[in-house]
């Protein structure tokens, strides 16, 4: 449909246009007409005369005849009845004549008020702003040479009695002309010599290559006309000096036909040759990036320094070398801080075990008042939970830069799943959860750390109990797909989800955005670092508020040790 529509504004335009030309034309050569007939009295005293017979023979009317044939009154002999009947058809094809005439006037009225009504539509101004577009990429110099060959064009018109084409000759070329103008601002500044310095500045801002590349097709281009016209002056010559000559001329021709295709033809090899090294080039600084954007950044280039590209080629280079540094710096302030974090961890874990230790001994003291020892407990709930966070950082922060320590061997994951219901069974049992299980009884084997896969699963579950939907259901599912052990938690959150599964397991990242639960932002996060350290596979998703995390790893087919 818009094409469609499209194009029908194209033909009114068209059109609108065309009425408004053929309009133009018109009045201009019914003002020079009627200037010319102003100026030659002749010419006024014949349009005077043809008017009056015109209105007379419209006037006219016949002699009447009577229906069989009988002579009217007037006339009483049979010459002058004669004479009467001749005048009388004579007087009647005048009258078709000037019925006609008076026809084809109104006819012409009609078709000026159909041109007067689309002369000036809308789509006319935008075909014409699309025209004088056109115009203003053609230099001046052109368009004077065309004005002036209209102005000599229309005067040689004028001299073979062709007045009216002249006239229309000279509204249409005023017409454009003064459309560009108005359209087109820099009518007068876009010109050969403003295009010429337009092209140099623009040539010194291009690259090494462009600029190399624009030289080798000029060059090739100056050859070829160089060849071509040596050869031209070459078969002049011969055409000159060999004519009596009939065998010597065409030896003559022949070779220099040769010369000139040999040297054609050698150009564009070389020219070809010249294009097919930067391709081979291009190709280079091509694999060059893709190894880089893969993570190879010791990738480099052996682009020889007379290329077209060598100095895209060393950017490159540099632009390695700088990533290169920039990566490093990166890496060394990431483990800046880890190691800032792991040293601030230990030193807070030092005094935080003689807290706790001290709050044992308050707990022993006898006869302490029951506020005080509400006291002691808060106290002690607190320090386990800031000794909890500690130990967590601790660990990421072990897991972040590989110091962690690894003890790996075959196990059953089904079984350590087992495992860690069975010992947070306490915490299980004052949850508001529904848990449903589906682990099989055949055996799932894997090839992990058994204490860091526990830890792993041990944060999940937690991770469940906290930010669940009370009352709903959790299914922690075990299941062998394509030689890979999955397990999953499923669960509905209490609250609204609103972060992406990469949000999820950052470090310092709660679900539960006002802080209402206890936790350290450190569970999933520690759960993705030891799966990941034991070479499995960890993932969050979330499908509206149905939270679903699976861990993954390789399956081992052979029985335990």
């Amino acid at each position: 449909m818009a094409t469609k529509s499209k194009s029908t504004d194209i033909f009114k335009g068209l059109l609108s246009w065309l009425c408004l030309l053929a309009l133009l034309c018109g009045l201009s050569l019914g003002v020079a007409f009627s200037a010319i007939v102003l100026s030659n009295p002749e010419l006024q005293t014949k349009m005077a005369e043809n008017l009056q017979d015109f209105a007379g023979e419209a006037g006219y009317v016949p002699p009447a005849i009577s229906g069989d044939g009988t002579q009217t009154e007037e006339a009483e002999t049979e010459e002058d009845f004669a004479m009467e009947i001749a005048e009388a058809h004579a007087q009647h094809e005048e009258l078709i004549y000037v019925h006609s005439v008076q026809i084809v006037c109104a006819l012409a009225i009609l078709l000026t008020a159909l041109v007067l009504v689309f002369a000036f539509r809308r789509d006319r101004r935008q075909l014409e702003a699309h025209i004088a577009a056109l115009l203003g990429k053609v230099w001046m110099e052109i368009k004077c040479v065309f004005l002036m060959a209209a102005l000599f064009l229309g005067l040689v018109l004028i001299s073979e009695k062709y007045l009216p084409w002249a006239v229309c000759l000279w509204v249409l070329t005023a017409y454009f002309l003064c459309m560009d103008i108005g359209y087109n601002r820099r009518f007068f500044r876009h010109n050969i010599i403003h295009s010429v310095l337009k092209w140099l500045n623009s040539f010194k801002s291009m690259t090494t290559f462009e600029q190399r590349s624009l030289r080798r097709l000029f060059s090739t281009i100056g050859v070829i006309g160089g060849i071509l016209a040596v050869a031209a002056l070459l078969l002049l010559w011969a055409l000159d000096s060999f004519t009596a000559m009939g065998r010597l001329l065409g030896t003559v021709i022949v070779s220099v036909i040769a010369f000139a295709a040999t040297g054609v033809v050698g150009t564009i090899v070389w020219y070809v040759l010249g294009l097919k090294r930067d391709l081979q080039d291009w190709n280079a600084l091509m694999a060059q990036i893709t190894e880089m954007y893969g993570g190879n950044l010791n990738a480099v280039n052996h682009v020889p320094p007379t290329s077209n590209l060598y100095d895209c080629a060393m950017q490159l280079n540099m632009i390695r070398t700088g990533i290169e540094k920039a990566v490093e710096e990166g890496t060394k302030a990431d483990r800046t801080k880890v190691e800032l974090i792991t040293n601030v961890s230990h030193d807070i874990k030092t005094p935080l075990t003689s807290i706790i230790s001290y709050i044992e001994l308050l707990k022993k003291e006898p006869g302490l008042p029951d506020h005080v020892m509400d006291y002691i407990q808060t106290i002690s709930h607190k320090a386990d939970r800031l000794s909890n966070i500690v130990q967590d950082v601790f660990e990421v922060s072990k897991a972040a830069t590989g110091n962690i320590t690894l003890n790996l061997e075959d196990l059953d994951i089904g079984k350590l799943l087992q495992q860690t219901f069975g010992e947070m069974d306490e915490v299980l049992r004052g949850s508001q959860l529904i848990w449903r299980m589906d682990i099989p009884d055949t055996p799932v084997l894997v090839h992990a750390d058994g204490q860091r896969l526990y830890r792993v699963f041990q944060n999940l579950i937690r991770n469940c109990d906290q930010y669940a939907l009370e009352g709903s259901r959790a299914y922690v599912s075990l299941s062998s797909q394509n030689g890979y052990a999955v397990a999953s938690i499923r669960n509905v959150s209490r609250n609204e989800i609103t972060m992406d599964s990469e949000d999820l397991t950052a470090r310092f990242v709660r679900g539960d955005q006002n802080r209402t639960t206890e936790g350290s932002g450190l569970g999933l996060s520690i759960a993705k670092s030891f799966t990941e350290a034991c070479g499995g596979t960890f993932s969050v998703r979330t499908d509206g508020d149905l939270f679903i995390v699976t861990v993954q790893f390789p399956q081992v087919n052979r029985p335990p040790v």
